[in-house]
């Protein structure tokens, strides 16, 4: 055994004489069991010296009735109110951690500081950086103006030592920090000497890279330009923001020199999404309020204690740095993704079928929990009581009697959300109709360790009764949308349109006009100005959508030289689109395939009528123009499409954007756009293309 993990074993020993309940406590340090340390650490004199609330991301937005200003003053209500009630009864300090409004303007920063002034009583310190949104429409001269306070500072809270740093701007790009490196050495260094032994408290927007959820891997927000400064001080304890992840991930703890924690956010949860695989803003992610209690005792070991304010109760977590700068005994390190506890499954478990329909299934199952019989001193003491997510391996029986390998779907667990929910409802969407499925479901960790064993099921879809346009015809019709004008105004005719027609909105003045250069049919004039039609959908649409194609007849405005102009689709995050890039004059088929985007792009003739059609098979990502196949890039899985509704909109002209309006405006005329929930073959297209 190695003297690292001897360490180890002797730090995990301590812990237990301190006050721990059982083997599950040392793992997941449940505020009850965590509770019973506390209250031995009390007797023993070793009190509580520091108490201070680590929030970030309030994002303000003007209006003193949002509820970010409600859940803002209720949070520091809570720690007063708390505080009162604890042997030590001190609100030290309240720590924001950046993107205290969304855009830093004269609407937004003087109301967060009034608000702070209002609620923050005598003898609270006030600990603020800027995040990215204060340059949206700020900038530091003016939220040191408004907030009274530099951006860049070391403060001195009860005899411990606290740095706050500012970006230079709002770039969210390596380098953001860099202004302020020698001014942040020098400051770390004169924390270091003013107290040898007590933890130096560090805190900027950004999360440092490579250490917390968000700031490494799979979609990393992260910036690097103060790693190589915190690794010289294993004192340090490091807070960010701006991801918004949930504060109860274990990810959202890291040590390696040094210790990095994420503080979630009072405004909307986001999520990692893990490559594209989840959704990043599932049901009730709007409904957030997520922050830490610190506490560090006279032993200087710090607790930090994830809150819920939605609920009005703590996380079943308790974060905890024994002794800060001893390396050799810290648990939230890297280890973690090869050592991490394995979720299981309850005695007799098993898949219950709620229903099926045309494209998909509805099943419920109770939840896994952590395997604790294979805790190891790796293995931090933070999991939370749920898994992290469940991955349904599927299969599809084709007519030959053999079975198909479908895209892995996968669901979080709901772990961020309180109070979990003992059994999971999902749904299994976008599949074949009058297809007979079967699955393997496990249960993975927050490090993606699946579990040992895996559920499994059969069941098969419904036949889709309304579907009742020929796939193989030689010309198909769409049975999606199918857009075109007559009669001087734009029209949506496909086949059979999901059960009910789908209206068109219009948005500005796209104007209708004869094209001589197609015998004086009439088609739409865009001129990228903002006008463009916009035809909302729903979840049956996209159910439909899990492979398709995507088709459009248009001529781009030769005279414009920058910028992309979307000419049909739906993109958001996720989503399909034909869209023409000015400046490099070529057309794009984008297709969000299992959340991460394949881009197939060709050069086409500006000012002259194209036919352009992209399709997604399952396999490869495949762009035509005029009945030719132009670029392939494979890709293997499902379609992934917006999952906001309000952001479930084809648009024609333009895309959609955050909040339903439109981005990304079209300039020339388009004659016609279509959307099928198929792939169409390379003959089907060549034959649409034919004029």
């Amino acid at each position: 055994m190695s003297n690292n993990r001897t360490a180890r074993l002797e730090s995990r020993r301590e812990f237990i004489k301190q006050g721990a309940l059982s083997a599950f406590a040392t793992v997941c340090l449940p505020t009850v069991a965590f509770r019973s340390r506390e209250a031995r650490a009390d007797q023993e004199g070793n009190d509580v010296v520091l108490r201070c609330c680590v929030m970030s991301d309030v994002h303000f937005n003007g209006s003193e009735t949002a509820a970010e200003v409600d859940r803002f003053k209720r949070a520091v209500k809570f720690m007063y109110d708390y505080s009162a009630d604890q042997k030590y009864k001190n609100f030290d300090a309240l720590v924001v951690v950046g993107d205290m409004t969304n855009h830093g303007n004269d609407k937004e920063l003087p109301l967060f500081k009034k608000t702070m002034d209002e609620v923050v009583k005598e003898g609270t310190a006030k600990l603020v950086c800027m995040g990215n949104h204060e340059f949206y429409g700020g900038n530091q001269a003016y939220w040191k103006e408004v907030m009274g306070l530099e951006p860049n500072a070391r403060y001195e809270v009860n005899g411990f030592q606290f740095i706050a740093v500012s970006p230079e701007k709002g770039t969210m790009k390596d380098g953001d920090y860099m202004y302020a490196l020698n001014w942040f050495e020098k400051e770390l260094d004169a924390a270091a000497k003013a107290d040898p032994e007590k933890p130096i408290f560090v805190f900027q927007h950004y999360p440092v890279s490579p250490t917390v959820y968000g700031g490494r891997g799979h979609d990393d927000w992260g910036l690097e330009d103060l790693f190589e400064a915190l690794q010289r001080c294993p004192r340090v304890i490091n807070f960010s923001g701006h991801t918004h992840y949930p504060i109860n991930d274990p990810r959202c703890a890291w040590q390696g020199c040094f210790s990095a924690f994420g503080t979630g956010t009072l405004s909307y949860l986001c999520h990692g999404g893990e490559g594209g695989k989840y959704e990043r803003y599932p049901a009730g992610s709007g409904n957030c309020g997520q922050f830490y209690v610190l506490e560090v005792r006279r032993d200087n070991s710090v607790a930090l204690k994830p809150y819920d304010l939605i609920t009005n109760s703590f996380f079943d977590v308790v974060y905890y740095v024994a002794k800060p700068g001893k390396i050799e005994d810290y648990l939230y390190t890297d280890a973690r993704f090869s050592n991490s506890s394995k979720p299981v499954w309850p005695e007799n478990a098993k898949i219950t079928l709620a229903e099926t329909y045309e494209y998909g299934a509805i099943c419920e199952f109770p939840q896994a929990r952590y395997d604790r019989s294979s805790f190891t001193p790796a293995c931090a003491p933070s999991d939370p009581a749920l898994p992290h997510s469940y991955a349904f391996h599927l299969e599809s029986l084709n007519p030959d009697g053999t079975w198909r390998e479908e895209p892995t779907q996968y669901f979080w667990s709901q772990y961020f959300h309180l109070p979990t929910p003992e059994r999971l409802r999902v749904d299994l969407s976008g599949l074949d109709s009058n297809t007979k499925y079967r699955a393997k479901v496990y249960a993975t960790n927050h490090f993606l360790i699946d579990s040992e064993k895996a559920l499994e099921f059969e069941f098969q879809t419904k036949p889709d009764t309304d579907e009742t346009v020929d796939r193989n015809a030689a010309k198909p019709d769409a049975n999606v949308l199918a857009l075109a004008v007559a009669s001087g105004k734009l029209v949506n005719l496909p086949v059979n349109a999901l059960k009910e027609q789908k209206k068109i909105q219009t948005i500005g003045e796209p104007k209708i006009v004869k094209e001589p250069d197609l015998g004086d049919r009439e088609v739409v004039q865009f001129a990228g100005k903002g006008e463009h039609f916009k035809i909302q959908c729903d979840a049956d649409t996209y159910r439909k959508l899990r492979r398709a194609s995507i088709r459009a007849v248009f001529k781009a405005d030769p005279e414009r030289k920058s910028a992309v102009g979307a000419v049909f689709g739906n993109t958001e995050l996720r989503g399909i689109e034909i869209s023409v890039n000015y400046e490099k004059r070529v057309v794009a088929f984008w297709a969000s395939v299992n959340g991460s985007y394949k881009i197939a792009e060709a050069p086409i003739e500006f000012g002259k009528y194209v036919d352009v059609c992209g399709v997604y098979d399952g396999e490869n990502v495949i762009l035509y123009v005029d009945g030719k196949e132009v670029a392939k890039i494979a890709a293997r899985g499902s379609l992934a499409h917006p999952t906001d509704p309000i952001v479930q909109a084809f648009c024609l002209g333009g895309d959609i954007a955050p909040g339903g309006k439109g981005s990304d405006f079209f300039t020339g005329r388009v004659a016609c756009a279509q959307l099928f929930s198929w792939p169409l073959s390379a003959e089907q297209v060549a034959n649409l293309a034919k004029k």
